[in-house]
């Protein structure tokens, strides 16, 4: 599978593009990001996940992940209307993504790159959407809205990270 890195990638595209650094390193971040039942700890954005069925280090079993999802909306925090599946999950990507045939299909991606020889972490952070509704759900305003939202939880991610 194509990540992108950079936001240059992204130009165009119907891409929510983030990205921090974090004073940790890409096993400790990775670690902490799957502690799931902490992220309401840190993450207002996603304040729930959990699996639903399968089992994430083992993808032929076509893990999937239930969300709660706060994107400031009427009526957030809400139940995500779909259960993503898990696409990758290994040291350093993890991508969920949902696909309605031709017409809408999301991949939410975190990459966990090396910075400072190993003591810290770039984490690019984006969602992408792709396919013939896309430009229906992922509006300038919703793709703004999208990127301060996923900076948002970015911030407490790091902070939760460097705290321990």
């Amino acid at each position: 599978m194509k990540y992108y890195r950079q936001p240059n990638d992204v130009k165009g595209k119907y891409t929510a593009f983030t990205e921090i650094e974090i004073d940790a390193s890409p096993k400790i971040v990775r670690n902490r990001f799957l502690q799931f039942e902490k992220w309401s700890e840190w993450n207002t954005v996603i304040p729930e996940i959990a699996v639903k069925s399968g089992d994430l280090n083992d993808l032929s079993t076509k893990p999937t992940i239930n969300l709660m999802l706060n994107f400031g909306r009427k009526g957030d925090p809400a139940k995500a209307p779909v259960y993503p599946s898990i696409y990758d999950n290994n040291e350093e990507v993890f991508n969920w993504g949902f696909s309605k045939g031709i017409f809408i299909s999301a991949e939410h991606v975190f990459i966990f790159e090396s910075i400072n020889n190993g003591k810290g972490t770039r984490l690019v952070h984006y969602e992408k959407m792709k396919g013939m509704l896309k430009s229906f759900i992922m509006t300038k305003k919703i793709k703004a809205n999208m990127i301060e939202k996923y900076n948002e939880m970015n911030k407490g991610f790091k902070i939760f990270c460097e705290r321990s």
